[in-house]
Order: C-alpha cells, then structure tokens, then sequence
C-alpha cells in the first residue's frame, strides 16, 4: 500500500505542478507586477510549493488510510 500511495503521491506533484504554471505566472504578472527572470524564478517556485503542498496532503491521507 505505501508503494501505491507513495506513486499517487508523484502524480499528484507533478500533475499540480503542470496546472498551477500557468496560474501562478498570471497571478505574479497582475498582482506582484514581475516580468523577465524574477518572473520565471517566482511562478517557478509557487508551483513548487503548490505542488509539494498537494504531494504531502496526498501523502498524510494515505497515512491515515494506512493505519485504518
């Protein structure tokens, strides 16, 4: 079980990390106004975040779930 919730868990990541570039870089262009390298670097970043934030969630569900 911990070998599937673990493999769940990447999909998670990298799934989240695919959706939230988009959105995170709009997000950073209107409301933070960055543009060029600092752009890249911060919505590289809050995609990172997102997506370690919904790996780890997947991860302590399946925790939970482990121990019944």
């Amino acid at each position: 079980m911990r070998n599937v919730i673990t493999a769940v868990s990447f999909v998670a990541f990298v799934l989240v990390f695919v959706v939230s570039r988009d959105a995170t870089r709009g997000f950073l262009e209107s409301w933070v106004e960055l543009e060029g390298l600092a752009l890249w670097i911060g919505s590289f970043v809050a995609s990172l975040a997102l997506a370690g934030l919904a790996a780890g969630a997947v991860l302590q569900i399946g925790k939970l779930f482990d121990h019944g």
